[in-house]
């Protein structure tokens, strides 16, 4: 024999009840991404900015001085808890006097960096060394617009930029310290690992 067991009308309210939370709590979590998960960034947060000339960028107190007035179209990528940045403008005319040209076209040499820094405002010269021996030295940030492995085709230091050019375009890449750079890292990790679950 076989037996139906009908809810009551109470029993049945509260299933739809729990039924409507639970698609709400999955709701939320889907929406909110990893900080739903526990994995909120700490060290991995950035912000982006555009402008329409170097000159409107640098008035903002956002771009850096070297970049060139008459540039247009500037993209930026910039990390708030550390020190990367990823820049991207047109611009096909002369860098300005006080970028440095490499000895070769690629990733600069610790001795260029140091040369590079001794032009960077806030950099004193005692610290250049540790400065140099403490960056990361390849992107974590990335974009539709920054070219993979574009750092290592660098032809200019502009301070701590690592600078190139090609078909009318200026790529330039702020390095992150260490120190931010490996929790960026774990976090990143983490981020991909809850993604696959």
């Amino acid at each position: 024999m076989t037996s139906t067991a009908l809810l009551s009308p109470v029993a049945s309210n509260r299933l739809k009840m729990l039924g409507l939370v639970s698609t709400t709590i999955l709701a939320g979590l889907a929406m909110t991404g990893c900080s739903a998960l526990g994995i909120e960034s700490k060290y991995d947060k950035t912000s982006t900015h555009e402008f329409a000339t170097g000159t409107e960028g640098k008035e903002k107190d956002v771009v850096p001085a070297w970049v060139p007035d008459q540039a247009t179209e500037l993209k930026e990528i910039q990390r708030t808890t550390g020190n990367e940045r990823i820049l991207r403008m047109k611009y096909a005319g002369a860098l300005p006097d006080s970028c440095i040209a490499l000895d070769s076209a690629g990733k600069p040499t610790a001795e260029e960096l140091a040369s590079g820094l001794k032009t960077e405002q806030g950099v004193k010269p005692d610290d250049i060394a540790d400065v140099v021996a403490k960056q990361y030295q390849t992107p974590l940030l990335s974009a539709e617009w920054w070219p993979t492995g574009k750092e290592n085709q660098s032809t200019h230091l502009c301070g701590k930029w690592w600078v190139s050019q090609e078909s009318g375009v200026l790529y330039a890449f702020s390095p992150e310290q260490q120190r931010i750079a490996e929790p960026v890292l774990a976090e990143q990790a983490a981020k991909q690992r809850a993604e696959v679950k």
